[in-house]
């Protein structure tokens, strides 16, 4: 792995590991035996917890695997500021602190739209992107949809924590931005391998989200798990897995 220069430190912290970044404090946790870097970015106001548990012992025999949780979110401080850009530019931050040059970029629903951001913003960074349950741009309806369930997150009775407030409404909004800033005319640039799964069941982000990333990711394969609702890597774990291990060979990655 190269050397890529990078700007803060790299900690301990309650026993956690800490990426020191400029203006924020990201967790992240990183293992395995492969040479082949991959990162997992979870989902709209989650954390890498369940993947870590459930999953992440598979990849680790194959892959140096990098899971980290969102600025305020999870196990990661708190920030003043929110955008899908920082969000994209943490990840980069986080890679240059671990002198990882490039790597597989996964990304699970909210997850997906940060790793299309990155992938714009640094598709030098990437050997591939793998979008899982995830979507471009959204529709009237959904748009204001995820604005209101960014606002639901005010009300006394919400189950968002306060302290993951600001960064839950960030991302809520974020996505609803995507009908009037859809992503998906700048995915006609990003000429990466792009490995895209969905459920054909998938009543979160649809099925058809995933056929318009294929039509404009010019690099890109699809795959719909038809009986899968939301999140095929974990939902239809056997098959996703075998879907990304010929995707990483046929590439020459592995």
């Amino acid at each position: 792995m190269t050397n890529v220069g990078s700007s803060g430190d790299l900690v301990r912290r309650n026993n956690l590991p800490i990426a020191k970044l400029n203006e924020v404090d990201i967790y992240y946790d990183r293992k395995g035996k492969g040479e082949l870097s991959y990162v997992f970015c979870h989902g709209l106001g989650s954390n890498s917890i369940r993947f870590e548990k459930e999953e992440r012992e598979w990849y680790s025999e194959i892959f140096d695997v990098v899971s980290w949780d969102n600025r305020g979110l999870g196990r990661s401080g708190f920030s003043k500021k929110y955008s899908l850009p920082l969000y994209a530019k943490d990840l980069k931050d986080l890679l240059d602190l671990l002198s990882i040059d490039k790597a597989v970029i996964f990304g699970v629903s909210w997850g997906g739209v940060l790793t299309q951001r990155f992938a714009i913003d640094y598709p030098e960074r990437c050997h591939a992107i793998v979008l899982d349950s995830t979507s471009s741009e959204v529709n009237r309806i959904a748009s204001e949809r995820w604005y209101q369930r960014g606002q639901e997150a005010y009300h006394r009775d919400s189950t968002v924590e306060e302290t993951h407030r600001e960064s839950y409404v960030a991302q809520c909004r974020a996505v609803a931005a995507l009908r009037e800033h859809a992503l998906t005319m700048a995915l006609n640039k990003v000429n990466i391998p792009a490995l895209i799964v969905g459920g054909g069941k998938d009543e979160v982000a649809g099925a058809a989200g995933s056929v318009v990333l294929s039509r404009n990711l010019p690099n890109s394969q699809l795959h719909i798990f038809q009986e899968a609702g939301h999140g095929t890597y974990s939902l239809e774990r056997e098959g996703f897995r075998d879907l990304l291990l010929r995707f990483t060979e046929s590439n020459s990655l592995l």
